[in-house]
């Protein structure tokens, strides 16, 4: 497994969702340079939203800004349903262990499936991808590629690794938390198709599947855009992280304790 530890480091930060949000990137690095100003590692979930619609150059260039500015050595992202898997694919394919740094913003890589790494002596998994639950409304190459969607293959390849201490995905998983199960119960039919519904119960199922598996104490999420908690009797906890411009988008993670705080 890849030890990634920087010097001294012994907490990270772990973000939810993005949307290419350079204005929600700054605020999120500022308060965490407030909070927490010997992170500079932060662990993104997704939907970075790489060569989105909006002005991507723009927002990478304020990103690379803030990041200087705050302290932040390195942003390690768990691909989302809204990050360009065309290009994803391609590259992960070719480099099935190697992350895709980001051209531009060398502080920035996006993690592929099953991608395993060590910071502070403890153990990460990283499981990206999600069903985007609108998806016969979007456009296939343009805002959504089949390959967003996690496999069995993929699932394979990232239990293969054994246990691990935290699990990092954008898609959620059944039962983590009550929040997010009432979410997924009652969908909105006006925005989401059935076709898209069902890849999203197939892939949420795949994730979970993954997660019962390994049985980490440690689950971090994102998509769902609402910040909840999910204490389980079995000793596992899942935190689901609400998206840009909403509280709970962003918390510390101190590693020798395995401890979460919310900065907000």
């Amino acid at each position: 497994m890849n030890d990634i530890t920087l010097p001294g480091e012994t907490r990270v930060a772990i973000a939810g969702d993005w949307h290419s949000s350079g204005v929600w990137a700054k605020t999120a690095l500022t308060r965490l340079r407030r909070h927490a100003p010997d992170v500079r590692t932060i662990l993104h979930l997704g939907d970075f939203n790489l060569t989105a619609n909006r002005p991507w150059g723009a927002y990478r260039e304020t990103l690379v800004k803030a990041m200087a500015q705050n302290g932040i050595e390195r942003i390690l992202v768990t691909p989302g349903n809204h990050d360009h898997w065309g290009q994803l694919k391609k590259r992960f394919t070719l480099y099935p262990d190697v992350p895709y740094v980001l051209p531009k913003a060398e502080g920035v890589s996006f993690l592929p499936r099953g991608y395993r790494f060590t910071i502070g002596r403890r153990t990460f998994l990283s499981f990206g991808g999600a069903a985007s639950p609108d998806q016969e409304n979007r456009i296939e190459g343009t805002n959504w590629w089949p390959a967003e969607e996690p496999t069995q293959d993929d699932a394979v390849r990232a239990l293969g690794g054994g246990e691990v201490d935290v699990m990092l995905t954008h898609e959620a998983v059944d039962n983590g938390t009550h929040a997010v199960d009432e979410i997924i119960a009652l969908p909105d039919h006006r925005l989401f198709s059935a076709g898209g519904l069902m890849a999203s119960s197939r892939s949420r199922a795949l994730v979970t599947s993954v997660w019962d598996e390994l049985s980490p104490p440690l689950l971090f999420h994102g998509h769902m855009h609402v910040r909840a908690e999910g204490h389980r009797q079995d000793g596992r906890t899942v935190y689901s992280l609400a998206a840009n411009n909403a509280a709970g988008n962003i918390g510390v993670l101190d590693l020798p304790a395995m401890a979460w705080k919310w900065l907000d």
